[in-house]
């Protein structure tokens, strides 16, 4: 549930200005890391996931748990709980999207305290607004493109296979 009223703007903005390298596995990783910027998500066995940085660092089997932990937290789980879209900018001006602390808002917006996701209770720290845009760059394209990559992958395994198969 979700009740959106903003007379005045006395809150102070949690997030920064990042530079998120061109690349889908970054882009997945800035993904990761805001979400668990949203929620209690102290995981430490996340953390090398979260450095979109150092995107290129990641080995061919991170990058496939990247890919199925994005996949757990997908944003229609979060949109309306601690994600909310703005389309107009109202919230967020002309950024693509913008965080604040929790305590900071709720006299003016009714906030879950707590969501469960990934199979867990999580407390909820910050809420994100954003724009359609930065969803569609950070999750949809990047998911989509490791997807038809997976796909073109079992299909060269298959006929791999299918082909083993008929020559031995």
């Amino acid at each position: 549930m979700a009740y959106f009223h903003f007379d005045s703007f006395d809150v102070s903005r949690a997030s920064r200005m990042v530079q998120i390298p061109n690349d889908p596995i970054a882009k997945l990783m800035y993904y990761l890391d805001i979400v668990c910027t949203l929620v209690e998500y102290k995981d430490h066995s996340l953390d090398r996931l979260r450095n979109y940085s150092n995107y290129k660092n990641l080995s061919d089997n991170e990058v496939r748990v990247l890919y199925i932990t994005c996949a757990a937290l997908d944003p229609d789980e979060l949109i309306g709980k601690v994600m909310f879209e703005d389309e107009d900018g109202d919230v967020i001006g002309a950024s693509l999207n913008r965080i604040y602390d929790v305590s900071q808002v709720r006299h003016k917006l009714l906030v879950v305290n707590s969501i469960f996701i990934a199979g867990r209770n999580r407390d909820v720290q910050k809420v994100m607004f954003y724009r359609p845009e930065w969803l569609k760059t950070y999750y949809i394209q990047p998911m989509l493109t490791f997807t038809v990559a997976i796909e073109q992958q079992k299909r060269r395994q298959a006929i791999n296979d299918l082909l083993d198969f008929f020559i031995n």
